[in-house]
């Protein structure tokens, strides 16, 4: 497998190379997962904590204890 990793820049459409072009070897074994990881990074985390206070909230409206 050949990978190449570069940034086009979205103003002018300017491909910058980052890392050459190798080869690689793919895994063995695949992951099992089918999904990346969850984000750990101040905002993520902030946005998932909000997302699960208004979950709970919603829940408990529709569950009549609000």
């Amino acid at each position: 497998m050949t990978i190449e990793v570069y940034r086009i820049n979205p103003v002018t459409g300017v491909r910058t190379q980052v890392r050459a072009k190798r080869t690689v070897k793919p895994a063995e074994v695949p992951e099992v997962r089918q999904t990346y990881p969850a984000c750990s990074c101040p905002r993520c985390v902030d946005a998932a904590i909000r997302l699960r206070a208004q979950l709970t909230e919603a829940n408990r409206r529709s569950r009549g204890e609000l």
